[in-house]
């Protein structure tokens, strides 16, 4: 029996524009994550989404690791705290958000107990829109001042709170954020300086460190015979059209295309991905400059683009579906395998197994000639063995397109696989 349920990812499409400039992260991660920094005692700065926030020269003031308690989509960047005068806090954190984020951004400085005050304001901060709301609070311990500034960027809401007992550490802080600065993320080392240390929190660390270590360079591509692609360690069969070929010269082409504004995304999937197969039509003899469909099957590292999500269960857990969709749309749109329209997610339960589609179209340009083409895409991707298992089928039409997607699957156990990648 299969099941199917379809969400828009309207909201997504602009969150490629951070990522595909992001670096390495500082410290183990391989690949980029909000948490990635580095501290200086002059300043944090943040290597996801580039900015830097100056710290004050108060010596009183220490790093604090808050991030214990940190959940997916909800990103503890860094905390400063000082002990003088009363518990003195700076937080900064950052939430995956699906609205939109100038609208989140307002929501998020609400404070409890400031209704019927002046409530959130716009200010200008680093050339960014940031919202800004504050209240000061009588307690036991005495006058607690509480502020927050928060703006948004395509699919996440940065947040900086502060709560003090003292005054001047209040203003000293306040005068921090309100300086902070945004840069392409690329230069964040040497934004950061000479005498920073990269930091990353310890939920980070964990999170990066309990991720399967896959090894997807080592795992076996499997055969290919008549029409039959078999792969044995990830468990499943492929039924190919009638007649089709393996291209092996695409197969051993490793280069993963990027269209975005910089190579930085193209890079990350060209070293967390292996191709397992590649085919094609052959091209028919009375028309050899045609350009033929494809058949792409590849395995994809999942910490690479989405280490702190799990994979959804059913076609019903829509809050988690939303939350990969995300994660597809920001770690492959504007490469060779997504194009940057990608803007539906289709979810699919077949044989046990749940499949996520996204279509798109993509204007790839025609060899030897100045034209592009357009190339009608459809990315499905599945889990097997930890791994993701991903189907690229490419046309020139949507009517070829659909031919294509009623190939069939089937699956089988998986054999123990052996070597470097093996568990």
């Amino acid at each position: 029996m299969r099941r199917i349920a379809v969400l828009p990812l309207l909201s997504i499409l602009l969150i490629c524009a951070i990522c595909a400039q992001v670096p390495r992260s500082p410290g183990s991660s391989r690949v980029p994550i909000p948490e990635a920094g580095f501290v200086s005692p002059q300043q944090y700065t943040n290597a996801f989404f580039g900015f830097s926030l100056p710290l004050p020269k108060d010596r009183k003031f220490q790093v604090e690791d808050l991030s214990d308690s940190d959940k997916a989509l909800q990103h503890s960047l860094f905390a400063y705290k000082s002990a003088n005068k009363g518990l003195t806090l700076l937080i900064a954190s950052a939430t995956q958000i699906f609205g939109a984020p100038d609208d989140e951004a307002q929501k998020a400085v609400f404070l409890p107990g400031s209704q019927g005050q002046k409530g959130a304001q716009a200010i200008g901060i680093g050339g960014r829109l940031f919202w800004k709301n504050e209240i000061e609070e009588k307690t036991f311990s005495g006058k607690l001042r509480r502020l927050r500034y928060a703006t948004g960027l395509p699919g996440y809401v940065i947040l900086f709170s502060v709560s003090s007992y003292s005054s001047g550490q209040t203003e000293d802080l306040r005068s921090c954020i309100e300086a902070v600065k945004f840069f392409n993320p690329a230069r964040a080392a040497e934004i950061a300086g000479s005498d920073s240390r990269p930091y990353l929190p310890l939920a980070a660390k964990r999170r990066l460190e309990n991720a399967p270590q896959l090894g997807v360079a080592h795992l076996e591509r499997g055969s290919f015979s008549g029409n039959l692609y078999s792969n044995p360690v990830l468990g499943f069969d492929y039924h190919l059209p009638e007649g089709w070929y393996a291209d092996t010269q695409s197969l051993n082409a490793k280069e993963v295309t990027s269209f975005a504004s910089d190579s930085g995304k193209a890079a990350v999937v060209q070293e967390c991905t292996k191709t397992l197969l590649s085919a094609t039509e052959p091209t028919p003899s009375d028309s050899p400059s045609a350009s033929s469909p494809r058949i792409t099957i590849m395995a994809a590292d999942p910490a690479c683009f989405a280490p702190d999500l799990k994979y959804p269960d059913s076609i019903h857990d829509s809050e988690a579906l939303e939350h990969l969709g995300q994660a597809i749309v920001r770690g492959f749109a504007g490469t060779s395998l997504l194009g940057r329209e990608a803007n539906r997610l289709r979810a699919i339960e077949l044989g046990g197994h749940l499949f996520l589609q996204v279509p798109s179209v993509s204007a790839v340009p025609v060899a030897g000639s100045t034209l592009l083409r357009k190339v009608h895409k459809s990315f499905v991707l599945t889990s097997l063995q930890q791994y993701w298992v991903i189907w690229l089928f490419e046309s020139d039409t949507p009517s070829e397109l659909d031919k294509l997607m009623k190939t069939s699957i089937s699956f089988a156990a998986p054999r123990r696989a052996t070597g470097p990648g093996g568990r």
